[in-house]
């Protein structure tokens, strides 16, 4: 099963996930710090991604100004879940010859794609 974000073909190179805790510390005048707790941030996961052809990279970058509508992100393991777009980042490589996907022409641009997502819910 390939990697797919809301139902189009990435290459996935790199996927992190980062999460963290809303705790602010206050410094009273007297005593020592507080440290008050605000619950946690949702998921933010990285992913750098091989995309090839424009149609796919344009998807990708619709799905960063969709509203914050949540897309199917699967990985050879199976269903990652639902996630929002945050940002997308695609950049242009320089190759004259796309080998990587053979559904798409040999003339396909290729692009390095860096996707921020955050977990829906």
């Amino acid at each position: 099963m390939p990697w797919t974000l809301g139902g189009h073909r990435i290459y996935a190179q790199k996927s992190s996930e980062n999460t963290s805790q809303i705790l602010p510390r206050l410094q009273p005048l007297s005593g020592g710090t507080v440290i008050q707790s605000f619950g946690f941030d949702s998921i933010v996961r990285s992913v750098s991604a091989i995309v090839v052809g424009d149609t796919i990279k344009d998807a990708l970058r619709a799905f960063a100004q969709d509203g914050g509508t949540s897309h199917a992100f699967v990985s050879p393991e199976g269903s990652l879940g639902n996630w929002i777009v945050k940002s997308c980042v695609p950049n242009r490589t320089d190759s004259t010859c796309q080998s990587t996907d053979q559904t798409q022409p040999d003339t396909a641009p290729v692009y390095e794609v860096d996707l921020e997502l955050w977990k829906e819910g």
